[in-house]
Order: structure tokens, then sequence, then C-alpha cells
């Protein structure tokens, strides 16, 4: 009788459901015939529903345009995948032990109330944790009724705001001052303050210059060179945001859009760099946990990019393939990072800035793929079929 390979899968975001779905459809299949065994995968997830953050900036300005229920996809009923095949786990990761090969984690129902602590061995390990953002209403670490609260909440500040600093000089900012400008134009005062010299820093400056130039069109003002060091809430319901140590500014409303935090809590600290994200290869395995480890999406690096995930996974899971079936399936290959990063970043509901190998791609373009609707459609295809 042949015996189960375990697959396990920690994180129910793209990473862990474009692992989901490669897996059972392009590489077990040809794994299975050399090795003789049975496959099966179970997805471990936080939260019961795909939160989809691309879409965020713009539901979180005007709902009217996107629906903020339609940013939350459940994974269990959507998903379409066979029960001998595959698992959902509905649960909170507490660690997993690279010895043993276990996870361990605590079992949640659908209001997220805690229940029984629970463990499952395996034989291969995808850690998809993902990372979150410094403000909770674009991605967080939690439930979709979590996520749902946060938006709505961002999005009643806003309508009450009439003085908006948005920190941060990358896709999120530039987003969310776009709608902001697109909305409200100069009715408010919307500032987005960066401590990078443009906006959109790690690709082509004429992107980041064209960003400014169509958020200034709109009313948004933009400051360069500068870096927020404090933000204070008053007693007044305002927010002190200093700049340096002589400079300051009170507003209604401060957005950090700064940065990505790992979710990185349940891994083994020997596991992570020293930034706290997952240490892995050229082959994208986390050679410290042993054999069949691999780490897969923003764990890895605080990828901002979607379209860096459905390249490189290719790549992770062919590798997989190769390591599980003893050399037998594809071939080994070392990811290499691309020259240049690829970005499409809407800017307000008109507009949009986009780049991938090197080119600078017209506004029409960008609004076509992303500007036009931030892909919502794309929320549900995610779950159904991955990336």
């Amino acid at each position: 009788m042949a015996t189960t390979h375990e697959i396990v899968i920690l994180g129910g975001s793209y990473g862990g459901l474009a692992a989901t779905h490669d897996l059972i459809k392009k590489y077990i299949p040809s794994v299975a015939k050399v090795t003789g065994q049975k496959y099966h995968i179970t997805l471990i997830s936080l939260s019961t529903h795909f939160h989809f953050p691309v879409a965020v900036p713009r539901a979180v300005v005007d709902p009217s345009l996107i629906p903020i229920a339609k940013l939350e996809i459940p994974i269990k009923e959507k998903i379409g995948l066979a029960e001998e095949q595959f698992t959902f786990v509905h649960a909170e990761i507490t660690s997993f032990d690279t010895g043993s090969r276990t996870v361990y984690y605590t079992l949640l129902d659908d209001q997220y109330n805690k229940g029984a602590g629970a463990s499952i061995h395996y034989d291969s390990l995808f850690i998809a944790l993902g990372s979150r953002t410094k403000h909770p209403a674009f991605k967080l670490k939690g439930s979709h009724l979590e996520a749902i609260r946060e938006i709505e909440k961002l999005n009643g500040e806003i309508e009450a705001a009439n003085s908006i600093v948005i920190a941060g000089g990358g896709p999120v900012a530039v987003e969310t001052a776009g709608e902001l400008g697109s909305k409200y134009g100069s009715s408010k005062s919307v500032t987005v303050v960066t401590n990078g010299p443009r906006l959109l820093h790690n690709v082509n400056p004429d992107i980041g210059t064209n960003a400014k130039y169509y958020l200034e069109k709109m009313g948004i003002h933009v400051s360069l060179n500068a870096n927020v060091t404090s933000a204070t809430k008053l007693e007044t319901g305002q927010t002190r945001v200093q700049f340096g140590q002589d400079q300051s500014v009170d507003v209604d409303l401060y957005i950090d859009a700064t940065g990505f935090i790992p979710n990185n809590e349940p891994i083994p600290k020997e596991l992570l760099t020293e930034r706290g994200f997952l240490e892995v290869d050229a082959y994208q395995r986390a050679t410290k946990a042993g054999a069949l480890v691999y780490g897969i999406g923003d764990i890895v690096g605080g990828w901002a990019q979607i379209a860096e995930l459905a390249f490189i996974k290719g790549v992770i899971f062919g590798n997989w393939a190769y390591e599980a079936s003893g050399g037998k399936v594809g071939k080994e290959t070392a990811w290499a990072t691309p020259k240049h990063s690829m970005m499409l970043v809407p800017v307000g509901t008109k507009k949009a800035v986009a780049t991938a190998f090197g080119w600078r791609f017209p506004s029409i373009f960008g609004w076509l793929l992303k500007g036009r609707d931030y892909m919502i459609g794309k929320a549900e295809a995610t779950v159904t079929s991955g990336i």
C-alpha cells in the first residue's frame, strides 16, 4: 500500500494558494509517477478568507467604487479541490519543530475564538506566512473580520479629516494618495512624505517623477527627503507628525504606509535573517530547517510585487519536485533576481505608472491593467486557481 507524503503549507495568501494549486495540478502528478507515493496537502491559515490587498487603496478611500466585502474571499468554499488531495485548517500557527518535523497550531472557529491545540507531521513544508503593513487597513495579520473593520475605520477617518499626511514613497502610499486626489482634489490637504529623493525609488527614476507629477496635478503635496521621526496622538484628536528635530505639523489623520513587517512569529529564530525574514538559499530552500522545506512569498524578503511571485513560483515548485523525486523529475534551478523590478501603480482613477524589464510603459497601459478596477476580478480567481 502506497504511503502518503504530507505537504503542509503555512499561510493562506498568495504564496500558500499558489503552492496549493500548482503542486496539485502541475507537480505532484509527475512526482507521484516516479515515487509511487500518494500526496496530500494541508493548508493552515489564520483567516478563513483570502484578503485581496491590491485593491485596498481604492476601497478604503471610496467603497462605492470597490465594495470592501469584495476584498475577502472564503477559501474553503471557493478553492474547489478534492478532499482526498486537500484539507483546509483554520488555525493560529503557534510554532513548528524542524527536528520532529511537526507544526503546532490552535484551532479557531468561524468567529475566531480559540479552541483546542493540535499538531501535524510534515514531509514537505512550504512557509508562506506573508507580511503585514504598519497600518493594519492595508494588509494585516489576522481575521478577515478584523481586516474589514480596519478598512471601514480608516474610511471613516478619511471622510472626517481635512488634513492628511501619508508617510511612505512606495506603491501603497502613492496609490492611496492618488485615490484621495481623485475623490477630494484639493478640498482636503493631503501630503505624501518620503525619506527618499523620489517616489517609487526601486525602479526607473522617471516612474517616480511621473507619479509625483500626477499627484501634484490633483492637488496632492509631495515632500521628498523628509524623514518622519515620530507621530504622536494629541488630546485634540489630531496627530503631531515630527520631521527631524525642529519641524512638525498637526494633522487630522496620519497614515503610515512605510514598509512591511514579516509574520515570523511561529518561525524558529535560527531560521530568520537579521531583518526577521525567512532565510533561504538560491533555490528558495530553508536549508537550516532540513530537507523539503521552502519559503515562498514576502515572508522571504518583503516582496511588494505579486508579479515577482508569479515568476519565482515555478523555480520553487520545480526545485521541490526535483528534491521530492530524488532527482528524477525536472532539474534544480537557482533563482536569479531580475535586474529590473516590475511595478504597476495607479495614480488616481485615470492615471498610472508602469515599468517592466527596464521599459517604461504609457499611463494608459497601467490604467488598463490595474488602474481601471485594481484587478478586483482576480480576487476570487486567486482562490479558485492560484496566480
